[in-house]
């Protein structure tokens, strides 16, 4: 409580008593509220020092409400009305007490610390259901000590929530991080998709079909002229060996050939499923006695 919020509680408590000098009810509640409170009924005790305090407010009645909330573990209660009490140290009750009362405040601080919460601009936050208001906070929040769930909103942002752990007489900081709300990117145009990837699919398969039957045709000639060549000598005639080295290119030409064919085929289907970019399929297979193409348009 600010020495200002003191003073005005204070000036009620001087003037309410000088105007109720000669009642003596506010008196007889403070005696029947000592007497539970000797008999163990604190509770009972406190609601009539509170009456006594609604009719006639005084230091003796902040004091003697702050003692028994301090025995009920009310701290935030006690906090308060045991330090508007003891501003007014003149006063003959509070003279007369103040060792008890100092005592009791001091005990009820310990237990009261105080949570400082930053984050981003605007945030709503709340802390044990009670609304805290709008960061940026006005200063520190002072609270009883415990586990309690701080939550907070702000608009375009998820929903924050954390347990917050107060120790009393000490300060406990938060920083508030939001996580923005994903909006999700429209999709582009189908048109536009099948442009970009389709134009350059089809080009490099057309490519790779021209060279892949280039050099098909190339291996295919030469196998056959190979085949042509074999078991003839340099002058041209078969194996009659008056010209010197006989060639034997058959098995070399036929390779040569065969893989050639492959070549070729594999490159016109390449080719032929550029004009079907979309349903086209095409496998080769080849091992040594063997040659598979599968095409699909």
């Amino acid at each position: 409580m600010t020495r200002a919020a003191l003073a005005s509680v204070l000036l009620v408590t001087a003037i309410s008593a000088g105007a109720r000098a000669n009642d003596v009810a506010p008196d007889a509640l403070i005696i029947k509220g000592l007497d539970l409170r000797r008999a163990g009924r604190s509770v009972e005790a406190l609601e009539f020092f509170r009456r006594a305090h609604r009719e006639a407010p005084s230091p003796r009645t902040l004091g003697q409400m702050g003692l028994v909330e301090a025995s009920l573990a009310h701290w935030m209660d006690a906090d308060v009305h045991l330090a508007a009490s003891l501003t007014t140290p003149d006063d003959a009750w509070v003279h007369k007490n103040r060792p008890f009362l100092e005592q009791a405040l001091g005990r009820a601080k310990t237990h009261i610390g105080e949570l400082v919460v930053g984050g981003r601009p605007g945030t709503t936050v709340t802390f044990a259901g009670r609304a805290l208001g709008a960061l940026p906070l006005a200063g520190p929040v002072r609270v009883v000590e415990g586990d309690f769930l701080l939550t907070a909103t702000a608009a375009t942002f998820k929903p924050f929530s954390l347990s917050v752990t107060i120790k009393g007489g000490s300060r406990t900081a938060v920083t508030i991080v939001l996580e923005p709300i994903a909006v999700a990117a429209p999709n582009p145009p189908v048109t536009e998709s099948l442009a970009v990837s389709e134009a350059p699919a089809s080009s490099g398969r057309r490519k790779t079909g021209v060279a892949l039957a280039a050099a098909g045709v190339g291996a295919l000639t030469w196998g056959i002229t190979w085949i042509a060549l074999d078991n003839h000598d340099a002058c041209g005639s078969v194996r009659s060996g008056a010209c010197g080295t006989v060639y034997d290119t058959r098995t070399a030409g036929w390779i040569l050939a065969a893989g050639g064919g492959a070549l070729a085929l594999t490159g016109g289907a390449l080719l032929l499923s550029t004009f079907h970019p979309a349903n086209s399929e095409l496998a080769l297979a080849i091992t040594p006695r063997s040659l598979l193409l599968q095409a699909r348009f």
